[in-house]
């Protein structure tokens, strides 16, 4: 009898080990994160669900520009039934440089991406071509990519720039020594012909006018910081433009709050709802240059079923600079 009892319990014994033995050491110790599963469930996802997928890495969500282009891309890829994954680059080059990894690890049909900069993203978009990845990019050009959006920034910042010279004559005479601030983005190379665009365009109009300083400001909290600090500084500037609607707008909230009256222009680029409204509203937001986010995101999914059905899509796509001001403001929105 004891030996039996020794034999059963040897066999359960043995039988114990083998079930541990085969439990993966995650498994085993209850210790692998949350997201680490989902990333992994995420990398099969696009290829393994079967469906037309298209990745979208913007610069930065924080930035009204990029967030209504992501909406857009996302209702119009809805409404064509193909599969949209959109990740944010918060204006960091290695965290685009990652999403563009994952949507090549993804099996992804077509990548879109608003690059942070131009050189971080040269190796990763060689890689997608590699793999038979179509890439559409907007603001930046590169020769691996399918298709380029691109914007000519001093085209853009004359816009913006005549409309606040225009103003300037208007409100105070072609003499008169207004001073003005550039919120900027000094990161983005591109941004270098958006400021000079802005200079010329006022002084076109006022050539006495100054620029008393450039102040990175992209995002509309940082906008509104850089705001404060301008008008502490600089109590006598008349006008601050942005390189885009999203620092300006900032600005508009902080200028707003402090009641300075009604000489006063702000103005950006972009064209953003928001800053359609306010231009629509007379209120000191007075000019943008419209880019039209929300036709580039339907865009983006139009050139995706093209590529879909096989169809060839333009190399290059140079998008139209309109500058508005409350003089045509009724052509963009009711």
């Amino acid at each position: 009898m004891k030996k039996i009892v020794a034999l059963v319990l040897g066999t359960l014994l043995v039988f114990s080990l083998a079930a541990c033995s085969m439990s993966s050491p995650a498994e085993s110790s209850g210790t692998e994160p949350a997201e680490s599963q989902q990333a992994a469930a995420s990398e099969d996802g696009a290829a393994a669900d079967g469906e037309y997928t298209v990745g979208f890495c913007p610069m930065d969500l924080s930035n009204n520009f990029w967030a209504a282009i992501a909406n857009s891309f996302e209702e119009a890829g809805e409404e064509a039934g193909i599969k949209t994954i959109v990740t944010d680059g918060k204006s960091d080059a290695a965290t685009q440089v990652t999403a563009l990894e994952n949507f090549i690890s993804q099996g992804v049909d077509v990548i879109v991406v608003g690059p942070v900069d131009a050189e971080s993203l040269q190796g990763v978009i060689g890689e997608a071509k590699n793999a038979n990845i179509p890439v559409i990019t907007h603001t930046t050009a590169y020769d691996d990519a399918t298709c380029n959006m691109n914007v000519d920034e001093i085209e853009m910042g004359t816009a913006i720039g005549q409309l606040a010279g225009q103003w300037m004559v208007d409100t105070f005479g072609e003499e008169a020594g207004c001073k003005y601030a550039i919120l900027t983005q000094s990161q983005l190379e591109q941004t270098i012909g958006r400021e000079n665009g802005i200079q010329a365009g006022i002084e076109e109009f006022v050539p006495n006018a100054e620029c008393v300083t450039k102040v990175d400001a992209h995002t509309t909290d940082l906008g509104m910081t850089a705001a404060e600090n301008i008008l502490s500084a600089h109590p006598d500037v008349c006008a601050i433009i942005g390189i885009n609607d999203s620092g300006a707008l900032g600005a508009y909230e902080t200028v707003s709050a402090r009641d300075m009256g009604d000489e006063f222009f702000i103005g950006g680029v972009d064209g953003t709802d928001q800053a359609l409204e306010l231009i629509k509203g007379g209120t000191i937001y007075r000019g943008t240059v419209y880019l039209n986010p929300v036709g580039t995101g339907q865009q983006f999914i139009d050139y995706a079923l093209a590529l879909k059905n096989g169809e060839e899509i333009p190399e290059s796509y140079m998008v139209p600079v309109n500058a508005i001001s409350a003089e045509n403001i009724d052509e963009y929105i009711q």
